[in-house]
């Protein structure tokens, strides 16, 4: 024998040994599938997950992350509906009987060259029993059990059966199970009414929900989308008009607006912990325990229904761990925020750079930044203001010159460490008042003045307490981790600024609550009329912080709120809802601490008037004196000179037809003129000075008289004042200063000759 003989009879023993070595192992596989994983009808029709949540009392909020699935008969779709799928999941799903062997060893020999399973080879068939029967572990096991259960399904089920079934319960993602709960999701519509771009762009889900996500990712759907399409022509099923017409189409979603998807919320957690997918989260068997307190969640959600006729949202945090205790409504959709933003991207900055304090001076007036006008909701503007003031007030122009004097580069990168978001095109003023390219959700902003309650720190918001499989394993347990983003001065300067936003500011239906609590409202209207389309309020204290949210995200003008509901009425209307109902459950009496490194300094106001923050001295009378919080790290450090010594002021006279009496004036003076005629002194006025020369007109005297000032700062009662020199007007005596007596011979002339 040849020794090629030898060779060819060695690698075909070792070749057979293989094969019948696999189907041994194929056969032992399907041995046990048959026992443990058999065909269960129950399984293919059941639409509800087996994921439980609970509450944070051990209560079930909910069994199945599938909210709200219909079925719906394969004969009610447009044809291209099914057809869609089929040309991208599976194109010879009518012609196999479960399993494609082409495509299996087609995939088979691309995964061998690549190195690691790149390539799938599914049926529709196969996606079915997968997804009802079977995890998602990619282990040859698995997929032998696959195959052995498609093959199985489909000498029990017709083809349209088989189908009709998959539609109904493969997942969309977003928490759509079944085709008709993602055309309500994405599109408000029943699946029956599915046009061929929508059918395309759900067909293009099943892959990966997440990765071709229209809401997550909009361009990548769009691509994944057209692939579908494309697939659709080249099978013939729609023509090249069709096709080139589909393509061009925009997304256009019209997400339903569920009351409270909290459910989605919690898996999306869920997910990132576990590192899973979206679909063996749901229907691993896991119980996901979450500290949302139900009976307060439902209290304030049956308070605030007066609102019911508008989208809302709103979230309770609890300060302490960041655990979210009650979610209501849309806090996840993305929308402009309003002045809402302005404490994270302008005055935190500046207080932590030390740009601004609280009493620092800001002009509150008309400006242009390189074309660029920001103007007050109200179009009035107050001037030089505290930047205090500016906050509670939700002064606009001062908000943007923060931003400016902090620079965009530094006020964004704090801004990111409260968690928000900025793009490329966020590069420009306007930012200041929320107009970011993206928004943010109501969950992001109120996350990020926790911050602020707790002195500093950053954590994420935490809805899951802990993850258990369905035997009561735990898998994960909360423990937060907080970093340190900005000073606990910067924090506490803050939240006292934002106390007065409810004293006197934008939050004044916050103010009869009976304690400590700081806020920040925002308002976003539209150019062409007096209607807003978003209303916000934040407001939080130690212990909790509140966040809620009112709008139109339709699009539709006519959906919008009247200019009177605002983030001061509305939006503080439901904060004021949701701190009763606390008020109810906890002891909300906490206030924030004053930490070591911030302190109150005396300031003297006349320095103010002149636009520099200057410290008072002992001389300083208290009506000129102001006190504020600074940080110790960037205190006042210069001292005032405007009351050194005690106010001195020279009286001059002039005399002709009458006696002119003249002084320079200090506005923060005032002044008292007195004569003297001979043991007799009167008061003639008091006059206030206005920083420029006084004067003052006398009828001549008929006797000897003397005049002089008393000077004191104003409002000062307390004060003796200061006397001036005196003025005399002697009608005989020629003893007097010279321009006295000249005036004194020319009346004795005038009188005598």
């Amino acid at each position: 024998m040849s020794k090629i003989a030898k060779v060819f009879i060695i690698i075909f023993v070792i070749g057979m040994v293989l094969v019948l070595s696999v189907f041994t192992y194929v056969a032992i596989v399907i041995s046990q599938a048959g026992e443990t994983t058999s065909l269960n009808i129950a399984k293919l029709n059941s639409l509800n997950s087996q994921v439980k949540i609970y509450d944070q009392s051990g209560v079930e909020i909910v069994s199945t992350s599938a909210t709200g699935n219909e079925t719906i008969e394969l004969e009610e779709l447009p044809s291209y509906v099914p057809q869609a799928f089929i040309s991208i999941e599976d194109k010879k799903f009518y012609l196999h009987h479960g399993l494609n062997y082409g495509r299996i060893i087609k995939a088979g020999i691309k995964n061998l060259f690549s190195g690691y399973a790149k390539e799938g080879a599914s049926t529709i068939t196969q996606q079915l029993i997968k997804n009802t029967h079977l995890t998602n572990e990619k282990t040859l096991t698995r997929k032998i059990q696959e195959a052995y259960l498609a093959t199985q399904l489909e000498k029990k089920y017709s083809k349209d059966d088989i189908l009709e079934t998959y539609l109904n319960v493969i997942y969309f993602g977003n928490g759509a199970y079944g085709i008709e709960s993602a055309s309500q999701n994405y599109f408000g519509h029943s699946a029956k009414d599915l046009t061929l771009d929508e059918s395309a762009i759900l067909a293009g889900l099943i892959r990966s929900p997440r990765t071709y996500s229209p809401i997550l990712n909009p361009e990548t759907c769009i691509n994944r989308r057209n692939l579908v399409l494309k697939n659709m022509l080249d099978d013939q099923i729609i023509d090249e008009d069709t096709y080139n017409n589909s393509i061009t189409k925009p997304l256009k979603l019209e997400l339903s607006q569920n009351e409270n998807n909290l459910n989605k919320i919690i898996l999306d957690e869920a997910i990132k912990i576990l590192d899973l997918s979206e679909r063996d989260v749901s229907t691993m068997g896991f119980r996901i325990y979450t500290y949302i307190d139900t009976d307060i969640q439902n209290e304030i959600a049956q308070n605030i229904a007066q609102f019911d006729n508008l989208e809302h949202g709103l979230i309770v945090i609890d300060n302490s761990e960041n655990n979210v205790l009650a979610y209501i409504g849309q806090c996840d959709i993305y929308r402009q925020t309003g002045s809402t933003i302005k404490p994270l991207l302008c005055y935190a900055p500046a207080f932590e750079m030390g740009t601004l304090s609280p009493i620092t001076p800001i002009c509150d007036g008309k400006i242009n930044f390189d074309g660029y006008s920001p103007h007050n909701a109200s179009g009035k503007y107050l001037g030089w203001v505290s930047t205090r003031t500016a906050i509670a007030k939700s002064l606009n122009i001062p908000a943007v010159k923060t931003l400016e004097y902090n620079g965009l580069d530094k006020s964004i990168a704090i801004a990111r460490k409260f968690g928000l978001t900025f793009n490329e095109n966020d590069r420009h003023l306007a930012i200041a008042l929320g107009a970011t390219n993206e928004g943010e959700s109501l969950i992001n902003i109120a996350n990020a003045y926790t911050v602020f309650a707790r002195n500093g720190t950053y954590s994420s918001p935490n809805f899951i307490r802990k993850i258990t499989t369905e035997a009561g394993t735990t898998v994960y347990e909360n423990n937060p981790q907080f970093n340190k983003i900005i000073g606990t001065d910067t924090a506490y300067l803050i939240n006292d600024v934002l106390k007065d936003t409810i004293k006197i500011g934008t939050a004044k239906r916050l103010c009869d609550l009976n304690f400590p609590l700081s806020a920040k409202t925002g308002t976003v209207g539209t150019d062409f009329d007096s209607t807003n389309t978003d209303a916000w309020c934040i407001s939080y204290n130690p212990q909790f912080t509140v966040g809620a949210w009112y709008g139109n995200t339709s699009g539709d003008s006519t959906k919008n709120m009247e200019s009177h509901m605002n983030g001061g009425t509305t939006a503080s209307n439901a904060n004021k809802v949701a701190w009763n109902v606390l008020t109810k459950h906890f002891n909300i009496n906490k206030d924030f601490v004053i930490p070591e490194n911030v302190k109150k300094y005396k300031i003297d106001t006349l320095s103010l008037e002149k636009q520099k923050v200057e410290l008072a001295t002992e001389n300083t009378p208290d009506v000129y004196v102001v006190e504020d919080w600074f940080a110790t790290r960037y205190a006042p450090k210069v001292t005032s000179t405007n009351f050194t010594e005690q106010p001195k002021t020279t009286l001059n006279m002039e005399v002709s037809d009458a006696i002119l009496l003249s002084w320079e004036g200090q506005e923060y003076l005032e002044y008292s003129l007195y004569k003297k005629e001979g043991n007799t002194t009167k008061l003639i006025e008091k006059i206030t000075g206005k920083d420029k020369k006084l004067t003052y007109s006398l009828p001549l005297p008929s006797q000897n008289t003397e005049y002089y000032l008393v000077t004191r700062y104003k409002n000062d009662l307390d004060s003796e004042g200061v006397t001036s020199n005196t003025q005399k007007y002697y009608i005989n005596d020629t003893s007097t200063n010279s321009n006295t007596k000249s005036a004194t011979q020319k009346i004795i002339k005038g009188w005598f000759f």
